[in-house]
């Protein structure tokens, strides 16, 4: 035979009905435990803002707000903020909140502690953009009103704290970047003090001045070959004014008075002629007036000159010639003189552009970066305006907190749930123990299986003595008086702590 005793479902359930007594008494234990609890325990009120993330009023394309940061992170910033010790405390005074606990001396800290542990601030994504479009904040108290009236005041302090962060942001912002362009223009004055100065100091062989140079050059180049061709010509005609004037001095008989007067006849045309086409200054008619003189002179002193009129006359032209020859010269001096510097001009042009691109280019790196930082500078600006106006993103309350109808701590249908299972399973708990211990055979079926399997072949009921049905009936009673004392008991505790309007603070937090 074993010896070993196993339980089914079938077996628990008929000892629960047999032995019901087990299952109810602790049930109804259970049953009024929870039901105490939730008469003492002190309500908690919970009240919601809805506040929404609305974007800015100007489109973005036109103004870049200066505050890029996540809205998760400006929740979470804010939230930093608003529950500050400070912040909590000026509401705790400011709304009364736990007079109780203050009268009695409790620290405020404890109390900043607790008010916070209390504020719940929940963010809500979407998912299509992926950011925060939403938050709400919660706040759980004892009194309905009060609850309502902190959870607004918080949200409100959440709005104003956000706009001043971001008007705050959004001035720092523009006063650095103000910093960093003063900074910045300073340095692009030095350098381009620098570049304007080395200008200046090699005008004229700058690279941008290279063509005007060359062409210059080229220009000189044609006139100093006309003036060499102008000084070949000059040279030739001296030279054969001087052939003719040796030829005549050789075989020249003298010349009279008369003709020296007839030779100035023809030098004060030649000289009105002269006078017209050129200036006083020309060198032709200074010739014409200076021999005008000497003839007049010679003239005049009675004397006669012992040469001819043609002689003169090839000796003025000799000397014209000669005259020419040295201004060509010296005309061919001082643009050959021009050439050589403007060519020193050309050749010095590749090293000066070096040098100015070395210096330029430090000069033109920092015009682009003050150009970028002045254009960002413009941009913070007008996001600071906009911040300013109030037209940037904010926070916008939708639904603001109302005074709650219906606790949210103790819940009933918790408290139901958990005292039900404990009392039930205490006393199925009890049942099973009870039936393990037991070792009598309840059945047929269970005596077939401790013999191994041997079929029962007969089965004498069970025949109660008087003495056995009396003390079943007393156990019943017994049973029954202990039930009807736990409910009246359980019903006297609970409506006295409800009438007495009985309220417990346990030490630990339950989870419901």
């Amino acid at each position: 035979m074993s010896e070993e005793k196993r339980l089914d479902i079938k077996d628990i359930l008929d000892a629960m009905i047999k032995k019901w007594y087990w299952v109810s008494i602790p049930l109804l234990f259970f049953s009024f435990v929870g039901l105490w609890f939730y008469v003492i325990l002190p309500r908690t009120y919970e009240a919601s803002t809805l506040i929404v993330v609305q974007s800015q009023e100007i489109p973005s394309s036109y103004v870049q707000p200066s505050v890029g940061t996540a809205v998760e992170e400006q929740v979470m910033t804010l939230s930093q903020e608003v529950l500050s010790r400070s912040n909590l405390e000026n509401v705790i005074r400011e709304m009364n909140l736990y007079p109780e606990a203050r009268g009695e001396g409790v620290a405020m800290d404890i109390l900043v502690a607790g008010m916070r542990k209390k504020i719940d601030v929940n963010t809500t994504t979407d998912g299509r953009r992926g950011g925060t479009v939403s938050f709400t904040i919660s706040f759980k108290g004892s009194e309905p009103r009060k609850v309502a009236d902190v959870t607004n005041k918080l949200a409100s302090f959440f709005i104003d704290s956000n706009l001043k962060q971001r008007a705050r942001r959004a001035t720092e912002t523009t006063a650095f970047l103000e910093k960093q362009l003063a900074d910045l223009k300073v340095l692009l004055q030095e350098q381009e003090a620098k570049v304007q100065a080395y200008r200046n100091q090699f005008m004229g062989e700058l690279p941008e001045q290279m063509t005007s140079n060359v062409t210059t050059m080229n220009s000189l180049q044609l006139r100093l070959e006309t003036v060499q061709t102008s000084l070949a010509a000059a040279m030739n005609r001296r030279i054969a004014l001087q052939s003719q004037l040796s030829a005549l001095e050789t075989n020249q008989p003298g010349a009279t008075i008369s003709e020296n007067a007839q030779r100035i006849v023809q030098l004060k045309a030649q000289y009105e002629e002269a006078r017209a086409r050129y200036t006083p200054e020309h060198p032709s008619v200074k010739l014409l007036q200076q021999q005008i003189r000497d003839l007049e002179g010679r003239g005049g002193r009675g004397e006669a000159t012992g040469l001819s009129p043609q002689v003169i006359d090839l000796k003025t032209q000799l000397k014209s010639a000669t005259l020419e020859v040295e201004s060509a010269r010296n005309e061919l001096a001082r643009i050959q003189h021009k050439i050589d510097f403007y060519q020193g001009r050309v050749e010095t042009t590749p090293k000066r552009e070096q040098e100015l691109a070395t210096i330029t280019r430090d000069y033109n790196i920092t015009q682009e970066n003050y150009q970028r930082l002045l254009d960002r500078y413009y941009e913070a600006k007008r996001a600071e305006s906009m911040e300013m106006r109030q037209q940037g993103e904010q926070f916008r309350i939708v639904d603001y907190a109302q005074m709650p109808e219906v606790p949210v701590s103790p819940n009933p249908l918790m408290i139901a749930m958990v005292f039900l299972a404990l009392g039930l399973g205490t006393g199925a708990g009890l049942i099973i123990l009870l039936e393990l211990m037991d070792s009598t055979v309840k059945g047929i079926k269970q005596l077939e299986t401790w013999s191994g399997g041997i079929p029962c072949l007969s089965a004498v009921p069970l025949a109660l003595t008087e003495h056995d049905v009396t003390m079943q009936k007393r156990r019943v009673m017994v049973y029954l008086g202990i039930n009807v004392v736990i409910f009246v008991a359980g019903v006297i505790i609970v409506g006295y702590s409800h009438f007495a309007d009985l309220t417990v603070n346990l030490p630990v937090p339950i989870p419901f």
